[in-house]
């Protein structure tokens, strides 16, 4: 009798196991590869086993994808090849996009995430669309951190047909780190279409999953006996052009230089930089700051972008958190750039990344020709896995871009992270403390910070706390406030009602409060009350949205020209009205209203922002964003005018044309960045910057770099 009781234990064990386990799938090995034109119609396909079996994740969560999909997967020694075929009228297919790591968001498409590490953390996401359009991007925390602006060397093409669309990938296995001698990756595929919002995946994944979350992710297996070669890629360049600056005459511009990647095992990798050029990193969109505080801008360039997420630390991965950028220790914008945001010549510098046995590693190096001729800068950031999603880490950084005092930082993060609460809830807890070391500044220079959150669908919250000391100096972050005490948090709801035109509406609060850390007193608090955040399933949008706010401040501080706020205690109430058409039509428009009090007068705002798809090839945008302030000593309007003209004559050839206007300066700046990708990681760019072109002097250039310029990738 007990026999027979553990023969059926051990079956019913086996049979949940089963029952829980993701499905599985297989890459098969190929001598002679496919041709990559976008037609899967090489007989080598066939040998393929077809994933065919999508379901939906919205808006009709759990049942079959509504139009037939099959995956195909083959390899060789040196790339995976990625075969799709979309079944589909082709007269309802949304495609108008042609870029490579263009906007797909408001197209049809498919994804496809490699977790090459099977650790249900990271991985590298790969899309095309039906016009042949592909993007890039890593994925960490497991989809938390999302870096769309990582470029890997790689191709795809696609071509729309009489039953759907179909399309091919080549990914060399040199693009990719992966764990060696594992033959099986985690998989996960997503299909989009978007006239009826519809999002498919294999496998089956909830909604409370983040939409490339890792761990939920199926098999792919036969993956063996592949390489990476010697693992060295060379990318000289050569670029020339002229230079011209303020009250100064055009000069010839001749410069060379490149970086070196070699890849020390398929997990980690080294690289070199000599003479960095940025000449075609796209410029930053000017804003309308009306705090007092700096801004954060996003990290754009190339070399910084591959391996960023081997640096995040705490909270600052975490897209969707509006904290994430109150305290960051290592912010790479902080090398290379003058606090304007104007390049500085790097040098040279060197990089190394990747993962060893449950450790994450990243060290970097540079040398930029400062206004202070420092040594150098340096990062060092290790973390080390703990059970399926958490983590324990140690950061360093050494010298400092704000001043010519010497600084060091260093500090510890904990992250405790599960994507199996009740079987498929996300919950996270973060730990985080840092600790400066700067000349002449002794004592109050800890910060160190606290949060958990709960971002599921039907109900999230968050809360946290962070404290930053008055001589706290990350002289290689960035960090707007010092010597405060921060309290925040939020909840919301997502109900999805049945049978409506309605997908969801996402309610919730959300608060700050942060007061002085030493002297005590109330110094900021806001409150966020989102009353209604219409989601249609046609992709339109309607948001209601209030504010309370409330500033104590000690010092008069200059808002807008010769405007000032003067110290005092103020609180305020706003309010906001925002309509959005979905922008996979053709025409879309979205227009946002605010109103309320603003210290001690009135502001309204009026932002209206508009796209116009004149035909596949030719995008334009246009965008304005006004904002008329009303105060004791007098009134302004705060403006900046953005138009986008892009011209897009293949995936691989496009012509980006950008300007943008603000009147606090009366400046037009304009880049115009031509592109063309020979092969991948063979390419051409002609482009020209502007940041200051005078429309009172006939629109003459006062300041502009115009550039011509050749990237060569020699890979052994």
């Amino acid at each position: 009798m007990n026999r027979i009781l553990l023969i059926l234990s051990l079956y019913f064990a086996l049979s949940l196991s089963d029952l829980f386990s993701q499905p599985a799938s297989k890459a098969v090995f190929t001598e002679t590869p496919p041709f990559i034109d976008g037609f899967i119609s090489d007989d080598v396909w066939k040998t393929a086993p077809a994933i065919n079996e999508l379901f939906q994740r919205e808006p009709n969560t759990g049942e079959a994808a509504s139009k037939k999909s099959e995956f195909f997967f083959l390899y060789d020694r040196h790339n995976i090849y990625v075969g799709v075929r979309c079944y589909d009228d082709p007269k309802d297919i949304t495609s108008k996009e042609l870029s490579r790591d263009g906007d797909l968001g408001e197209e049809d498409r498919i994804q496809v995430i490699f977790d090459t590490y099977l650790d249900g953390r990271s991985g590298y996401w790969f899309q095309i669309g039906p016009r042949g359009s592909i993007g890039d991007a890593i994925v960490n925390e497991n989809g938390k951190e999302f870096n769309k602006s990582w470029d890997g060397l790689w191709d795809g093409r696609a071509k729309i047909t009489e039953y759907g669309w179909e399309g091919e990938l080549i990914i060399p296995f040199k693009t990719m780190g992966f764990k060696k001698g594992n033959d099986t990756w985690g998989l996960k595929i997503i299909r989009y279409i978007k006239r009826s919002a519809e999002i498919s995946t294999w496998p089956l994944t909830s909604l409370n999953a983040n939409r490339f979350q890792i761990s939920d992710a199926g098999k792919l297996s036969g993956i063996s006996n592949i390489t990476q070669g010697i693992g060295l890629d060379i990318v000289p360049y050569i670029t020339g052009g002229f230079s011209k600056k303020q009250d100064a005459e055009r000069k010839p511009v001749l410069d060379a230089g490149g970086d070196i990647f070699y890849n020390i095992t398929p997990s980690l990798k080294a690289a070199v930089t000599i003479n960095t050029d940025f000449a075609q990193t796209e410029v930053d969109e000017k804003q309308i700051n009306l705090t007092r505080f700096n801004l954060f801008f996003p990290e754009k360039r190339d070399f910084f972008l591959d391996g960023s997420n081997y640096f995040t630390f705490g909270i600052n991965g975490d897209s969707e958190n509006p904290q994430s950028t109150t305290n960051i220790p290592f912010f790479s914008r902080r090398i290379g750039l003058d606090p304007e945001g104007n390049p500085v010549q790097i040098k040279y510098g060197g990089k190394f990344t990747g993962k060893a046995d449950g450790w994450n590693i990243g060290m970097l190096h540079v040398k930029d020709d400062n206004q202070w001729d420092n040594p150098g800068y340096s990062v060092a950031r290790i973390s080390r896995n703990l059970g399926k999603q958490s983590s324990l880490g140690i950061i360093g950084t050494n010298g400092n871009a704000l001043s010519a005092s010497d600084n060091s930082l260093a500090g510890v993060d904990l992250r405790l992270a599960s994507s199996e609460l009740a079987v498929n809830k996300n919950i996270t807890y973060n730990f985080y403390g840092l600790k400066s070391f700067t000349d002449s500044l002794n004592g109050r220079d800890v910060s160190f910070g606290t949060e958990i959150s709960y971002p599921n669908d039907f109900l999230n919250f968050r809360v946290g706390y962070l404290q930053v000391g008055e001589n706290y100096t990350a002289g290689l972050g960035f960090v707007p406030r010092k010597n405060i005490r921060d309290f925040y948090g939020g909840i919301g709801l997502g109900p999805r009602p049945k049978n409506s035109p309605v997908m969801q509406v996402k309610t919730g609060v959300k608060y700050i409060f942060i007061s002085d850390l030493y002297n005590g007193g109330l110094e900021t608090a806001q409150i966020d009350l989102n009353y209604s955040d219409v989601i249609f399933l046609s992709g339109d949008k309607i948001t209601l949205s209030s504010q309370y706010i409330y500033e104590s401040l000690e010092n008069d501080f200059n808002i807008f020209g010769d405007h000032t706020i003067v110290a005092d205690d103020y609180n305020f109430w706003r309010h906001n009205v925002q309509l959005t058409s979905a922008k996979r039509r053709i025409f879309w428009a979205s227009t946002k209203v605010g109103f309320g009090g603003f210290y001690s007068g009135n502001r309204t705002d009026w932002l209206i922002q508009a796209g116009y798809k004149v035909a596949v090839p030719l995008f334009i945008g246009v965008e304005s964003d006004r904002k008329w302030v009303d105060l004791p000593d007098g009134s302004f309007v705060a403006q900046i005018y953005r138009i986008n003209l892009n011209f897009m004559f293949s995936p691989n050839l496009t012509w980006y044309n950008f300007a943008q206007y603000e009147n606090q300066n009366e400046t037009i700046g304009w880049q115009s960045r031509f592109q063309w990708i020979i092969k991948p990681g063979k390419e051409l760019f002609l482009t020209f910057n502007s940041p200051l072109i005078d429309p009172l002097e006939r629109f003459q250039a006062e300041v502009y770099e115009a550039r011509a310029k050749v990237k060569y990738t020699i890979r052994f």
